[in-house]
């Protein structure tokens, strides 16, 4: 009897149960949220990296609307034939080097001083974070200012009987002046990171650091940089694919000169595409691009991360 009732129990509540599709208001709103930024997904990422694909096997002319079928014709010719292709992956290579150690180094020491002030600590981060929501186009224009023979830059050179050369016009000095512009711009957002990775340090191993007669360049090395192993790992792997994918401060200062020292691969992919309306070869170049960012991520995760350990 009482095995017969808890059946029909049962049966009861499973019958109430209503399949969710009948139950709009559990999903509706979510979807209606959520829609916009999936149409845009879909039409603007998905959709165009399929074409850009699909465009990478043909000679493809945006003028013209169209273009023989060449195979793998143009990364053949990317790899093979066209110079400027490496040089563009060098220069962007020699950029990445500079950028991401740099801003790494900077913002964690810039964090871990910020981190230690008693007092003005949201002041400190508002000072480093503003040039990251500055729009880039406008800073790259004040950086070319800085940079010109008669910029401030110079003007200081010249006080100390220094001749200051001309930063972007040289093949010695243009790169070199494109990383130092693109760490002082980006280093504040890395900042902000590093000091929430510090704040969630437990004050605990600091405490068993001192009582065991540890310094603070011992508690740096074996208990502050082990411990924000994986906000480094966050830090490199998304500096090195902004890296790889420079463009705005390098058309507005340099574009790609003098001759072609600091020509990108993005400039290159958009002048193919855009200035010499080979938009075929234009989406090979984007391809080879990401297989470059995608096995250099691949390395990085490999090699430097790390399970939690508090």
């Amino acid at each position: 009897m009482v095995n017969q009732q808890a059946q029909m129990g049962a049966g009861n509540v499973v019958s109430r149960r209503k399949p969710l599709w009948q139950r709009p208001d559990k999903w509706l709103a979510g979807y209606l949220f959520v829609g916009p930024a999936v149409i845009l997904l879909i039409v603007f990422s998905i959709i165009s990296i399929g074409i850009s694909l699909y465009l990478s096997f043909f000679d493809y002319d945006i003028i013209s609307r169209g273009g023989p079928f060449v195979g793998l014709g143009n990364y053949r010719e990317a790899l093979f034939k066209d110079e400027l292709f490496w040089t563009a992956l060098l220069n962007t290579a020699l950029y990445a080097l500079g950028v991401v150690p740099g801003i790494t180094i900077f913002a964690f020491l810039l964090a871990f001083a910020g981190h230690r002030v008693m007092y003005g600590k949201g002041v400190f981060r508002t000072i480093y974070f503003l040039p990251s929501i500055t729009p880039l186009v406008v800073i790259s224009l004040v950086w070319v200012w800085l940079y010109s023979p008669q910029g401030m830059f110079n003007q200081m050179l010249a006080r100390i009987g220094v001749s200051g050369p001309n930063w972007l016009m040289e093949p010695q000095t243009s790169l070199i002046s494109v990383i130092i512009m693109s760490i002082w711009v980006h280093v504040g957002y890395y900042v902000v990171i590093y000091l929430a990775g510090l704040a969630d340090i437990p004050r605990d191993f600091y405490d068993a650091a001192k009582v065991d007669g540890a310094n603070t360049w011992q508690e740096i090395i074996y208990i502050t940089v082990p411990l924000l192993r994986n906000v480094t790992l966050f830090v490199t792997v998304t500096l090195a694919i902004g890296a790889f994918q420079v463009f705005t401060q390098i058309y507005i200062m340099t574009l790609g000169g003098p001759g072609s020292a600091t020509t990108s691969m993005q400039l290159l992919i958009f002048r193919q595409g855009f200035q010499y309306f080979r938009m075929g070869y234009a989406s090979a170049l984007s391809w080879l691009l990401f297989a470059v960012i995608f096995v250099l991520v691949a390395i990085q995760l490999r090699t430097t991360r790390s399970e939690q350990i508090f």
